[in-house]
């Protein structure tokens, strides 16, 4: 992780804001936010004070203080007293007016103060006194997570090149007759031949495997699911580069005995999908609303007469699959009602999903919103993967 320019672009955020001091109160790597901004494991109580102007300030016990010199943008105070007294002087050496702390009611990945730490905060400095200063650091965090940096978006973009590249090299090896799991192995070498880690789960957890016919679900591939002719198949697949991840689903079609090409009800459904990634990979730009680009990929699924998309029409990417900030959702979802940014990553999913087995289909994408426009991560697939006989 490029460090500074997180630390940058946080102090700036609270220059915008006009917030004096973003504190993140941590133990025993207790506090969610904090990898957004370091790549630390904190053991001693600890208290960092990102300040507006000045130098940031951490607050550590001797067994953790070392570990903050070589970021060389610290001021590193070690607890010589107790942590109580220390962190009060250094407070009130401070004395911030207006100081954000990471709890939010709507945003769980902002949401990073346990309460016992909130509670040990008002007891150092007095209910009082916290009451007349704090505020939510939300909208500070929406923003550092949600707009990459360079060295962001260049993580992003590797792990996205590497799951093309082994989607690609499994897909010449899928074959009839074999298990869900079988073909998830296929993944899991990739995973080992490029060298990265599954972003869900165990480093090699398998991917979602599915075939249609035996249910769609965010569950486990099947031993017992074996692939057959006529079948649809779509996989679901992540991976984690340096800490940033991939997002990007494929969907595939097992030739029957005489076929040259899918029924068309097939077909139809598949297109449908490629039509509504289209729409809404064409219409993202800085300024759109979350709800207002769900509402275009969901309305061509629903005006091809299929059931509307059950999640959202897309998500933000970066160090987590799901990685907060706005989110590609109807409008009765509060995470909708932000504009689309410049900087922002997100992985475009509205679907075809139908019960009973009938045709479904997913075809996800990733991108990175630019000046007035996206530009693609992914390799996209615009026509439907065959699995010969």
């Amino acid at each position: 992780m490029s460090n500074v320019e997180k630390i940058t672009q946080l102090i700036q955020e609270l220059r915008n804001q006009d917030i004096d001091t973003l504190l993140i109160l941590s133990r025993e790597d207790s506090d969610k936010v904090l990898p957004l901004l370091l790549p630390v494991h904190v053991v001693a109580q600890t208290a960092f004070f990102i300040n507006k102007t000045g130098k940031p300030i951490v607050l550590t016990g001797s067994t953790d203080a070392n570990m903050y010199k070589d970021f060389g943008i610290f001021e590193i105070v070690e607890v010589k007293e107790d942590f109580e007294t220390d962190f009060l002087r250094l407070f009130n050496r401070i004395n911030p007016k207006k100081l954000a702390l990471n709890i939010s009611e709507l945003d769980y990945l902002a949401d990073g103060l346990t309460v016992g730490q909130y509670m040990l905060l008002e007891k150092i400095i007095g209910p009082k006194r916290l009451a007349g200063c704090e505020t939510s650091s939300e909208q500070i965090v929406r923003k550092l997570r949600s707009i990459k940096s360079e060295y962001e978006i260049q993580c992003i973009r590797h792990a996205v090149e590497v799951t093309c590249s082994i989607y690609e090299e499994v897909a010449s090896c899928i074959s009839i007759g074999m298990s869900e799991t079988q073909i998830g192995d296929l993944f899991v070498e990739g995973m080992k031949r490029h060298q990265v880690v599954n972003a869900f789960g165990e480093p090699y957890s398998y991917p979602l495997v599915c075939i249609n016919r035996c249910g769609l679900a965010h569950r486990e591939p099947n031993a017992k699911n074996i692939l057959e002719q006529g079948d649809i198949l779509i996989c679901d697949f992540s991976v984690s580069y340096k800490g940033y991840c991939s997002d990007i689903a494929r969907s595939f079609y097992a030739l029957a005995e005489g076929e040259q090409e899918a029924l068309q009800e097939v077909l139809r459904a598949f297109q449908t999908t490629v039509d509504a990634v289209s729409a809404v990979i064409e219409a993202i730009k800085p300024g759109l609303m979350g709800y207002e680009a769900d509402r275009i990929g969901r309305s061509i699924i629903e005006n091809a007469g299929y059931p509307t998309i059950r999640h959202s029409t897309g998500h933000q990417l970066g160090m987590r699959v799901h990685d907060g900030g706005t989110s590609l959702s109807p409008e009765s979802n509060p995470n909708s009602h932000f504009p689309i940014q410049k900087g922002e990553v997100y992985a475009i999913e509205p679907t075809v999903i139908q019960d009973g087995g009938a045709p479904s289909f997913i075809v996800e994408e990733d991108v990175v919103v630019t000046e007035s426009t996206v530009q693609i991560l992914s390799r996209r697939q615009r026509e439907l993967w065959y699995i010969a006989r």
